[in-house]
């Protein structure tokens, strides 16, 4: 008897509970541009959409500060693997641009250059390739400002887009947000009812 009188208590604040949450996780998105509410001076608009740009500038900085900054983009770009590669590289197209320059001379003295342009290359290369990784890191470190490229590419998603991708990736967490409101409600309605028939 005590149960169906606490049973509709416990049934209008679960969906209370839930449909409070609904509307909750909507708010972060919805509306999308600034709206007057009716009667009032009071301006609303979805958290996501109105902190766009601070959103985005705090992703910046953290993938930045936390994830990805110009150093590892640097170790991504040029590693002492590429020494080796270079070097060769480079032998390669000295010694091909010597052949067709000394095409006349006897081959004894054209192998004679080759043979030392490889020595001199074995000898300068660990140089040469410290010059190219200085010159790669100071074209990075002068041209490329990782936490404001990533600011730069939030900020260019329409926020459609963005509540796609935002929903894509955290959709199930999201609805388990709105069943939580669901399962608090319940529990707040069967307190409540407990406390009208025992107390009140």
């Amino acid at each position: 008897m005590n149960f169906i009188r606490i049973l509709p208590i416990i049934i209008i604040s679960g969906i209370i509970g839930y449909i409070t949450n609904v509307i909750a996780v909507k708010c972060l998105f919805r509306p999308l541009k600034p709206m007057k509410i009716l009667g009032t001076p009071f301006i609303f608009q979805g958290l996501i959409p109105k902190r766009h740009g601070e959103i985005a500038h705090s992703i910046g900085e953290m993938i930045h500060r936390e994830l990805l900054n110009e150093e590892d983009l640097i170790a991504q770009i040029i590693s002492e693997e590429d020494e080796e590669r270079l070097k060769h590289y480079l032998t390669r197209r000295i010694q091909m641009e010597i052949v067709e320059k000394t095409y006349l001379l006897p081959r004894t003295v054209q192998g004679k250059i080759l043979i030392a342009v490889e020595e001199k290359m074995d000898k300068e290369s660990e140089h040469l390739f410290q010059e190219v990784k200085d010159l790669v890191e100071d074209q990075v470190k002068n041209r490329v400002d990782v936490a404001n490229l990533v600011e730069e590419k939030i900020l260019a998603l329409d926020l459609e887009q963005l509540e796609s991708l935002v929903l894509t990736i955290a959709g199930k967490e999201l609805k388990h947000i709105e069943w939580l409101g669901l399962i608090m409600g319940l529990g707040i309605g069967i307190v409540q009812g407990i406390l009208i028939v025992y107390i009140g």
